[in-house]
């Protein structure tokens, strides 16, 4: 039987254009997670970094579908670009709510009365549980995603089972732990929080697709289909 993972991946020049959109879609999302997480934006820039971040994710998921699916279309590339493009969706409803919810509610509570202002504080407290409950979406969504992309390395030319492998390593605690104390976060739960890990698999991911796909200039190790 011939192995699939010997096999070229063929793509028309469009599919090689959206695949490098994708690509740098995912940089993007990981540049704005990181710059969040590490650096001191200021306002402006925190807040355009949190909210960009869903619409990034979901661009990289549709842009490397074409990727994913070659040699031979596969059942888990589309359904994980569906749980994947949910998952990017779902976080930016996450970051809008959270930002609305700290920017109304603070506001209410600068100069009002004591009792006025604790009930706002109770308030706060009651409303951060739907955000933290979009996040656990997005997250479950994303890590899925992951599993199914995990499903397609096996086979696929650019990755194989080390990749597969490592995938599945790296995703499992997350969704593990998330699931475990769901509906508290992890680090709320006197655990940790494994989302770097989710990262550090979407870093790996995204530099091997950038490798075999090539930039303007560099045409990589993919055969053109026109």
């Amino acid at each position: 039987m011939h192995d699939p993972t010997t096999q070229s991946i063929v793509l028309t020049s469009l599919e090689t254009r959206q695949v490098r959109v994708g690509v740098w879609a995912g940089f993007g999302a990981l540049a704005t997670y990181l710059a969040n997480a590490f650096l001191p934006l200021p306002p402006f820039l925190e807040t355009t970094f949190f909210l960009l971040m869903g619409p990034c994710v979901v661009a990289a998921f549709v842009g490397i579908y074409p990727f994913l699916n070659r040699p031979r279309p596969t059942v888990s590339a589309l359904m994980s670009v569906v749980f994947g493009v949910i998952g990017g969706a779902t976080r930016m409803m996450f970051a809008s709510v959270q930002l609305n919810n700290l920017e109304y509610i603070r506001g209410y509570m600068e100069g009002a009365e004591p009792a006025v202002e604790e009930t706002w504080r109770l308030i706060f407290r009651g409303v951060f549980t739907v955000q933290n409950g979009l996040n656990w979406v997005s997250d479950f969504f994303v890590d899925v995603a992951a599993f199914l992309i995990a499903v397609v390395m096996w086979r696929h030319p650019a990755f194989g089972r080390w990749f597969a492998l490592f995938t599945t390593v790296t995703i499992a605690p997350h969704l593990l732990l998330k699931s475990i104390t769901f509906p508290r976060p992890p680090a709320e739960a006197g655990l940790f929080d494994a989302g770097p890990l989710v990262g550090l698999w979407f870093l790996v991911m995204t530099i091997q697709i950038a490798r075999w796909v090539g930039f303007r200039g560099s045409p990589g190790r993919c055969t053109p289909g026109d």
